[in-house]
């Protein structure tokens, strides 16, 4: 299955309620646009990162959105994208994104999830733990784009630790701290719970066909014709 397929596959946690609306020709109700917006608070206050994000029906919310501008609510369009920031499918946050207009993303939350991606996507994942939880301008100068994800820090770290695997043989403790945003105690906890080996401030990890080094070789083939041109060209020189 298609990571884009499995996007849209029925999470175990979906409502038969909201199903037979996202199944329905009424889909696009405005009247649905409260119901969805129900069911994504319920996925936000989940912190199970395999059953709390449910793509189809937030991309019906932001269509809703895009179909009647006079509801949109920026805080729950901040939330749809922070959920998506931390799917374990590519894609999810730019399928949200597609349905968002320019002035919505000239939000101050919403651009800052924009930069949050860009740090996801370069793997400079110490600068977005730091960036992650600065402030807004905004009256309450503690809010975080985060706020109101259960889960979101576990759910950042299990794509983090996906990178990790998938990237390196040994690697620092210390740079798995940075990475991962917690202290030496919880990182030594970590690795073994993933069967890595810490010794002497290093970890090393198990060898897989993702992180093993493989040998470059380059065929190049040369016709005949190709030979003698080259030969007599040499012998010009």
């Amino acid at each position: 299955m298609s990571a884009v397929a499995s996007s849209f596959v029925r999470p175990s946690t979906r409502p038969d309620e909201i199903h037979r609306l996202l199944t329905d020709v009424e889909r696009y109700n405005p009247s649905n646009t409260v119901l969805l917006e129900d069911y994504l608070a319920r996925q936000c206050a989940n912190p199970d990162p395999q059953s709390n994000h449910d793509l189809m029906a937030n991309l019906a919310l932001l269509k809703l959105y895009q179909f009647n501008p006079e509801m949109v609510d920026t805080d729950v369009i901040r939330r749809i994208l922070a959920k998506a920031l931390i799917s374990a499918i590519p894609g999810d946050f730019n399928l949200c994104l597609y349905l968002l207009s320019d002035e919505i993303c000239s939000d101050p939350s919403i651009t800052k999830l924009l930069a949050l991606r860009e740090s996801l996507e370069r793997a400079q994942f110490a600068k977005f733990w730091r960036d992650m939880y600065g402030t807004l301008e905004e009256e309450d100068e503690d809010a975080s784009v985060v706020d109101g994800i259960a889960g979101f820090d576990n759910g950042l770290r299990r794509l983090i630790l996906a990178e990790i695997t998938a990237t390196y043989q040994t690697i620092p403790a210390p740079s798995v701290q940075e990475m991962v945003n917690l202290d030496e105690e919880a990182v030594v906890r970590l690795a073994r719970e993933n069967g890595w080996t810490v010794r002497e401030g290093v970890i090393s990890l198990p060898l897989k066909t993702e992180n093993e080094a493989k040998a470059l070789v380059i065929n190049e083939n040369v016709g005949f014709e190709q030979l003698t041109k080259m030969l007599s060209a040499a012998n010009d020189v």
